[in-house]
């Protein structure tokens, strides 16, 4: 059995994440201890617990300690199988999260797996879902992953219920990419909101489009609001943009009490620039996306960052701790970097050309 100390580095939430996502794909028992130890509420939060729960349900896994608050849990995988699943966070929990860490699990099933996840799609210290589709899993298909995602119903905090489906095809295993010199060919975006006029979208919208095209970038944001019935059950607005061409650099906007849709717009925008600028191949929340499949995958992955940061740091020490991969990381913490891992190579022991 493999021991992940839960205090390790960052101590977040992550260290659940990825410890389960490769204890079911290598078909290795996990124990995590000491969980979310660094928090000021340590153990197991709603939103892990959830995912957590999905990844066992994936692989038919046996498990202890999966409660609320439980600081020390255990993970003995089964076979992962296709199929249909529907997971239910609760409140707005977010769906992007959770599908960080099934996502690769169901690309080593035996049979295509279709998921539906209700929570939160646009909620801090996560990925907006569009983010996802058009960054993170553009990341992941570059590697052979085989999966898509749409949005049903926008859930933004605090009551979430937003409703998301993806679907994933087995894979043989994931393949390694070299990303190092980005081509920006132009940034597009969604600007979005619900329960709230329409104008607050348009707005998010002129005012990202007016800094990308005062940098010198073309730029086309769409404006989309839900009908009644796919209306969010609490108000809410996001924007978010990612760069057209060979590059994996998205950022976004939450709108909030207080704060102008211009503001929201303006500052998404100017940190998309700014990643754009050091001329890095993938983003610094993209990036710790990255680490995992490339960590498995046949052959040697490098790419570059446009910033360096602890929750990359500390994937990649999880990354060396359960899979052995020599991975080198150049930079430093806040800086921008390269990342080179020569990958384990684990192919799908259930894929067949017939799947």
């Amino acid at each position: 059995m493999i021991e992940i100390d839960g205090s390790l580095m960052e101590g977040g939430g992550q260290l659940l994440r990825m410890a389960t996502t490769y204890g079911a794909i290598l078909g290795e028992s996990i124990r995590i201890v000491d969980i979310r130890a660094n928090r000021s509420q340590p153990g197991l939060k709603p939103q892990h617990l959830s995912t957590l729960k999905a990844v066992a349900e994936l692989c038919a896994a046996e498990t202890k300690g999966l409660e609320i608050g439980s600081r020390e849990v255990e993970f003995h995988p089964g076979r992962i199988r296709g199929g249909g699943f529907e997971f239910d966070i609760g409140t707005a929990g977010s769906c992007s999260l959770l599908l960080q860490c099934v996502a690769p699990v169901a690309a080593y099933s035996d049979g295509p797996v279709k998921i539906r996840v209700k929570g939160g799609t646009a909620v801090r210290w996560s990925p907006p879902m569009p983010i996802i589709r058009h960054v993170v899993w553009a990341g992941l298909r570059m590697m052979g992953f085989s999966g898509a995602v749409r949005i049903l119903r926008d859930g933004y905090y605090p009551k979430g219920g937003g409703l998301v489906e993806a679907r994933i095809s087995p894979i043989r295993g994931f393949k390694s990419i070299v990303c190092e010199k980005p081509e920006v060919k132009g940034v597009r975006g969604l600007s979005t909101c619900g329960g709230l006029p329409r104008h607050i979208a348009e707005r998010q919208a002129e005012a990202a489009l007016k800094v990308l095209r005062d940098e010198g970038f073309e730029a086309r944001i769409d404006v989309a609001t839900p009908g009644k019935a796919a209306s969010p059950l609490s108000p809410g607005s996001v924007i978010c943009l990612w760069v057209e061409g060979g590059a994996l650099i998205g950022d976004d906007g939450l709108g909030e009490r207080g704060k102008t849709a211009e503001r929201v717009g303006e500052e998404a925008a100017q940190r998309l620039v700014s990643q754009i600028r050091t001329g890095a191949y993938v983003d610094l929340h993209t990036a710790d996306n990255l680490i995992l499949p490339c960590s498995l995958a046949a052959g040697t992955s490098s790419f570059t960052v446009s910033r360096i940061t602890l929750h990359t740091l500390t994937a990649v020490e999880i990354a060396k701790q359960i899979t052995g991969v020599k991975i080198i990381v150049e930079g430093s913490e806040g800086k921008q970097g390269r990342i080179t891992m020569e990958g384990r190579g684990v192919t799908n022991p259930r894929f067949t050309d017939q799947v």
